[in-house]
């Protein structure tokens, strides 16, 4: 058996059971401050808890990227165990983790000269993240060293999408790209925009809806075509608060393709602060015959 130990980021929206069940090491992606208060996503403060805080006062609702600091104190914990560890990152276009993880594995080595840690940029998030990285940890218990499971991960990715849908751009103000305003004003005309991941790990805009069914829609749209013609797919839907359009999105799924797995999960308030509540993501891949 392998020794490597999978690690990620919250943003990869992994359930706490599925987690644990691949033995698969989550850390935040990011602190969450409130009124002056310090929450660990997953840990002191729940999805549902900081969606319910975004809708009630989205300004008080603030992250910042996890330090070197404190992924070494992790990594420090986790080689003692495991020598070799794979932390599967959220895209480096979206967050800093992974400049963050190649830091700290630097650091690292100043202590533990024997250790090898690898920060593997997903250039994706949410759900396709998190298919990623259970890949991964799937190969590990069958005995694959580090280096082969890099070579594996960047042919994974290629294979991996994923797909967002805005409830409302009332909270795009957040990412910087408008005033809050404009946003307001924006949200008045129940756009939901619909973007795809790209090449590059940056979401990319795909097309723009005013029907929340129709968006759905179009994101199967999307996915069909990004899946380059097969029909039989591997799928992660994260929702931001939206369990009920969540379980639309996965009968419109489940309907046009041959679903071989489904995974159901929260859509991480880090990354759900500036998408707002209701968004929709979902990560896909075909099988990968590990």
């Amino acid at each position: 058996m392998s020794n490597v130990l999978v690690m990620t980021d919250t943003v990869a929206c992994l359930p706490k059971e599925l987690a644990d069940k691949h033995g698969i090491k989550v850390v935040p992606a990011s602190q969450i401050t409130c009124d002056g208060k310090t929450y660990t996503e997953g840990v002191t403060i729940s999805a549902r808890q900081a969606y319910d805080i975004i809708k009630k006062d989205p300004d008080s609702f603030a992250t910042a990227a996890i330090t070197p600091g404190i992924l070494l104190e992790e990594f420090r914990k986790l080689v003692k165990k495991h020598q070799e560890i794979l932390f599967v990152t959220i895209s480096s276009g979206l967050s800093a983790v992974a400049q963050s993880a190649n830091l700290a594995a630097d650091l690292l080595k100043e202590d533990f000269p024997q250790s090898r840690v690898l920060a593997f940029d997903s250039k994706t998030c949410a759900g396709a993240e998190g298919l990623i990285a259970l890949a991964m940890a799937k190969v590990a218990a069958k005995g694959m060293g580090l280096d082969e499971m890099a070579k594996l991960a960047a042919e994974i990715r290629k294979k991996t999408g994923g797909v967002l849908m805005l409830d409302t751009v009332g909270y795009t103000y957040r990412t910087g790209r408008m005033t809050k305003t404009e946003a307001i004003e924006a949200a008045k005309s129940n756009i939901k925009p619909v973007n795809r991941m790209s090449d590059a790990g940056i979401m990319e805009f795909a097309t723009l809806v005013t029907d929340r069914l129709e968006g759905l829609k179009k994101m199967v749209e999307v996915v069909k075509k990004d899946a380059a013609g097969t029909d039989a797919l591997h799928f992660m839907v994260s929702h931001a608060d939206a369990p009920d359009t969540a379980q639309i999105l996965v009968d419109l799924l489940k309907k046009e393709f041959k679903c071989l797995s489904m995974i159901v999960s929260d859509y991480s308030p880090v990354m759900g602060y500036s998408t707002g509540p209701g968004a929709m993501f979902v990560g896909f891949h075909p099988e990968l015959n590990l």
